[in-house]
């Protein structure tokens, strides 16, 4: 079987290529907004780096899953690890921005390290499931199977992704009035990503759509800056 790729392996290597390939673009050309020194600007660039660290794990788990080269199965079983991990964080960091970019006066934009007990819980048992199979595992033939608890990953990413569009739906909704690309537009991207591989199967596209509902959020950003009446680069 050796390297040989299949159509939907090679449709991934685009999607995640693409991701890579738009997120550097990102990188460069909002790299102004690094010298602000705000938090919202330092999680952004943390999102951006976790989806590429997403999409390089997922090129090697969709080179190696099924294939009998040598290795193989650990460079599966240890790219599909890589790529919830970084999903996993990718979410929390995305609930934190919320919290930290779409804020009225007067909050303080923090949140309780409480809520992030059932991610860090969750990221320790992603490394346990490489021993025990909880979520997912590799078989003889190195092909990929859901575990029993597999369900378990969403409904956590779930969870810290509501709380997110729940924010930012009350802050345009809030007081201040502020006009926002309106938030559905951000939740489709990530919505796609994240459940139409785990409905369906086949092609990944969870990075790519990760990637496009963050540049969704920094234009939102943006045009929030300039509904307040603010030039966007006066803050820089």
């Amino acid at each position: 079987m050796g390297l040989k790729l299949t159509g939907e392996n090679i449709a991934t290597l685009i999607m995640d290529g693409s991701t890579i390939i738009l997120a550097c673009g990102l990188f460069t050309q909002t790299n102004i907004m690094r010298r602000r020194g705000r938090k919202d600007d330092r999680l952004f660039f943390l999102m951006l780096f976790f989806d590429v660290i997403a999409a390089v794990a997922d090129i090697v788990t969709y080179i190696a899953d099924g294939k009998d080269f040598w290795g193989a199965r650990y460079f599966n079983l240890g790219g599909t690890t890589v790529f919830y991990i970084a999903l996993v964080l990718l979410t929390m960091i995305f609930y934190r921005y919320s919290l930290a970019r779409f804020k009225k006066p007067g909050e303080s934009g923090h949140s309780h390290k409480v809520f992030f007990i059932p991610g860090l819980i969750t990221e320790a048992l992603l490394l346990v499931n490489l021993f025990t199979g909880i979520f997912y595992y590799v078989d003889e033939k190195n092909a990929y199977h859901y575990g029993r608890l597999f369900i378990m990953l969403f409904v956590v990413m779930g969870v810290y992704l509501a709380a997110a569009f729940a924010h930012m739906a009350r802050y345009r909704h809030g007081e201040t009035g502020k006009s926002l690309i309106p938030v559905w537009i951000y939740m489709l991207p990530i919505l796609a990503g994240v459940w139409v591989p785990f409905v369906f199967g086949g092609i990944s596209i969870t990075s790519i759509c990760i990637v496009v509902a963050i540049a969704f959020t920094h234009l939102g950003s943006a045009a929030e800056a300039v509904n307040d009446n603010r030039e966007y680069g006066e803050e820089l």
